[in-house]
């Protein structure tokens, strides 16, 4: 399923009773979403997010964010010259080497299943307006959506 078909699925999702939420609550799919944080700065900027049937599906789509953070990232520190320690680069690294981890991106997969959000997170410094270097918190995330059970 793609994030447009995601957010047109509307009420036909598969519904399950999570472990341990008890029989008033059921997942009605799983919430991730791709943040970008800079205290320094003064901001909180959303950059993407999805909704999604199944725990594989919101993983992978973290992946393929992260995928394409490190791509702008990296591409952001060819042009301006940055050394690699603790800038963009650093940061570009952490999501590359998240990706390309599947035994963790399993573990991530069965804990967002159990109920559990997950996420990834780096931090490094970057440019804001082109003026002023400040730290910069990169976030992955996903989250199982909880609604009540229906009445039986």
């Amino acid at each position: 399923m793609s994030a447009d078909d995601a957010d047109s699925a509307g009420r036909g999702r598969r519904v399950c009773e999570l472990p341990g939420t008890g029989a008033d609550r059921v997942v009605d799919g799983y919430w991730a979403e791709a943040k970008v944080r800079s205290p320094e700065a003064g901001g909180e900027w959303y950059l993407a997010g999805a909704w999604w049937d199944s725990p594989e599906e919101a993983v992978g789509w973290l992946h393929d964010q992260a995928e394409r953070l490190a791509s702008v990232l990296e591409a952001t520190a060819d042009c301006s010259g940055e050394a690699s320690s603790g800038g963009v680069s650093a940061v570009a690294a952490v999501f590359r080497e998240w990706t390309t981890d599947a035994r963790f991106r399993s573990v991530q997969c069965a804990a967002l299943a159990g109920g559990q959000p997950v996420s990834a997170n780096a931090r490094g410094t970057d440019r804001i307006c082109g003026s002023v270097d400040v730290e910069v918190f990169y976030s992955l995330s996903a989250r199982p959506v909880l609604r009540p059970a229906p009445c039986r």
